[in-house]
């Protein structure tokens, strides 16, 4: 029955919902879920063994570092599933605005045809010309075809993460974060939070050794690796923040990037209302004024393009811990 219901509401049409609604449901991803139950499991172990009475302190760091460990990996999962979402909402979105910019090409292939065979009964067009327009309209409907395969992919990739949705057009970007972002992520980094952890572990342990009363291979042998671990952690930790300062620069120059489309659409838009009124005044062709119409699909689609590549860019550098 639930799979009946799942396959009816995938065939009723979505209405357009927006990217904030759609990051909402990311705590229902299923990696987050297991995080999550994960997370729970070790907060109960801790709280049992805090209440031990007889609890020892190696038993008291062992459930205390659990529990921060899985808090860690749980904040990852929640970060990288909403960075999914981003990925197949643009990847959605996108694939829409294609079949639209498809669907006019079509209809202009369309209509050059039709001008064609008007051109090739008044003597103003040869049967190359004819046949030329005849592959352009083909091709158009091959293009429209792939468009709404691509697009109908695209959804069902985002409906599986969050269910039948209908992305709309993203409004307000994310502003630019500080950098003091990036040492805030290493610090949350649930890699190095591990290491962190067995280094303090073997630290733990050693201070439980003695000469008196332990063999000096044994002594020794912790601390070797511990500096191994500590020798581990800083290459880790070097090599992560050289990544994430390598994300965080991305941000700014895509960030300008969206600007730069934004005044191209702005352009496009503009002479799209100018030609409209020639048309309008019979001053132009409606080949002309459709011509102009998918110039200004196309900078449309440029401009969710640039959106989109600063949103997967800002949410992939959070999903980074």
């Amino acid at each position: 029955m639930k799979r009946l219901l799942w396959t009816l509401a995938l065939l009723v049409p979505a209405l357009a919902q927006p990217l904030p609604e759609a990051l909402k449901k990311a705590p229902e991803v299923a990696a987050v879920v297991t995080a999550r139950l994960e997370y729970e499991m070790r907060q109960k172990d801790l709280a049992r063994t805090l209440q031990d009475p007889l609890r020892t302190p190696l038993a008291e760091l062992q459930a205390r570092q659990a529990e921060a460990l899985a808090k860690a990996r749980l904040e990852r999962a929640l970060a990288q599933a909403e960075s999914d979402i981003v990925s197949a909402y643009a990847q959605a979105r996108e694939a829409g605005l294609q079949v639209a910019l498809a669907a006019k090409a079509l209809e202009i292939a369309e209509l050059g045809l039709r001008a064609a065979e008007v051109r090739l009964k008044g003597g103003g067009a040869t049967s190359l010309d004819l046949l030329e327009a005849q592959n352009r309209v083909l091709e158009a409907r091959k293009n429209l075809e792939a468009a709404k395969r691509g697009e109908e992919s695209a959804l069902a990739a985002l409906a599986n993460l969050v269910g039948p949705w209908k992305p709309e057009a993203v409004e307000a970007l994310p502003p630019l974060p500080q950098e003091e972002l990036v040492e805030t992520l290493l610090q949350a980094h649930a890699d190095l939070l591990n290491l962190r952890q067995s280094l303090e572990l073997l630290r733990f342990q050693r201070g439980l050794l003695d000469e008196s009363f332990a063999p000096r291979k044994d002594i020794e042998a912790l601390e070797d690796q511990a500096k191994t671990l500590e020798e581990n952690l800083k290459n880790l930790e070097r090599s992560l923040r050289v990544g994430l300062k390598a994300r965080f620069a991305q941000l700014s120059p895509l960030l300008q990037g969206v600007k730069t489309a934004e005044e191209a659409y702005r352009a496009a838009k503009e002479r799209y209302q100018a030609e409209e009124k020639r048309f309008q005044a019979g001053l132009t062709s409606r080949l002309s004024l459709l011509q102009q119409e998918l110039t200004l699909l196309q900078a449309g689609l440029s401009l969710e393009q640039a959106k989109h590549a600063y949103l997967k860019a800002y949410y992939g550098l959070l999903a980074s811990r």
